[in-house]
């Protein structure tokens, strides 16, 4: 069955070049047009002095407020898909990373009425999306449309996921990379998230009642696509009122079971020192079901002392966010990614 996306490359909006960049890299502002017409600002990085067309990727970021380049201002910069985005264009791969709707340089985007958040901010939304970045950068002169591919972190790889299984043979991307990607469902990682964030002063029974309380609330969600009105105070900026639709989708998606529908190659990327998403449990989960696949064609690399956001920790106190990437990581992608592609 043809896949559920329909757009026309028409429709897609390249802004000119902004003068931005390293010795190895161009970076040009771009504007990436939707399927329900949302227009998300982007940023094409493109190797330096480039002569004929070379792969690429779409960066897609994780969960929350997340902007293009992986941070979350002004809390949370880590850098962490400007740093990959840098780093493959020195190694002559192109990549396509752009906000969130409604979010950051979309923020303008945003429906007026709170009413229109539901739509505006279902699951599918944001895999239409991933999809119109990944048929814009498939468009770009410098950019070979066979040797195209998806970059997800995190809950980005789930979007990586679910799009590439919707698209139909010729559309699908070439290679998927998964980094820090969930592989159980999510109701099952956010309970352990919250779980482990509970400060330590929370009684044992009060910590109970709200693992119950947010039990409870992911039970009505996934069967009537409803936020409960009445939630603890500690749940409802996990759970808005306008976000059934979205988790709903969201609960519904069996990461191992649907990557297993994908044929292409894949490369599985954690950190052993992640606090949010599990080199054990879910590393190892996508890993056991790639496997499954006849035939298969996926790589594992576990990453040591390396947190979620796949920066090197310092020592046991570093959490993480700051710093650079290892560029070894950088050259391993690199090199398994172009040597799938010429395959």
């Amino acid at each position: 069955m043809k896949h559920q996306f329909i757009f026309l490359l028409a429709g897609l909006l390249l802004l000119p070049p902004v003068a931005r960049g390293t010795e190895n890299a161009v970076n040009q502002q771009v504007a990436i047009t939707s399927r329900d017409g949302s227009v998300l600002a982007g940023t094409l990085t493109l190797p330096a002095g480039i002569t004929s067309q070379v792969p690429g990727l779409v960066l897609i970021q994780g969960s929350g407020p997340t902007d293009r380049d992986g941070n979350q201002p002004p809390i949370l910069r880590t850098d962490l898909l400007r740093q990959i985005a840098d780093g493959l264009a020195q190694k002559g791969v192109a990549t396509l990373r752009y906000d969130k709707r409604g979010m950051h340089a979309n923020a303008g985007g945003r429906p007026a009425s709170q009413d229109d958040y539901a739509e505006y901010f279902n699951w599918g939304r944001f895999v239409d999306d991933a999809y119109a970045a990944y048929a814009f950068l498939r468009a770009q002169d410098g950019v070979d449309p066979g040797k195209a591919g998806l970059f997800g972190h995190s809950e980005g790889g789930l979007i990586a996921i679910d799009l590439a299984t919707r698209l139909v043979e010729g559309e699908r991307p070439q290679a998927l990379i998964l980094a820090a990607a969930p592989g159980r469902r999510m109701d099952i990682i956010v309970r352990e998230q919250l779980a482990r964030q509970l400060s330590p002063q929370v009684k044992p029974g009060q910590r109970r009642m709200l693992l119950a309380d947010n039990d409870r609330a992911l039970k009505d969600i996934r069967e009537t696509g409803q936020i409960p009105e009445r939630l603890p105070t500690a749940l409802r900026g996990l759970y808005p009122l306008y976000s059934g639709p979205y988790w709903q989708a969201l609960l519904k998606l069996e990461p191992a079971e649907a990557i297993q529908r994908y044929a292409g190659p894949v490369l599985l990327i954690q950190g052993d020192a992640d606090t949010q998403i599990s080199a054990e449990r879910d590393a190892l989960t996508l890993d056991a079901a790639l496997q499954k696949r006849q035939p298969d064609d996926h790589a594992l690399i576990i990453l040591p002392r390396t947190s979620h956001a796949l920066k090197p920790l310092e020592n046991d106190k570093d959490p993480g966010f700051e710093g650079e990437i290892d560029p070894g990581v950088i050259s391993r992608i690199s090199s398994w990614l172009l040597g799938k592609l010429e395959k």
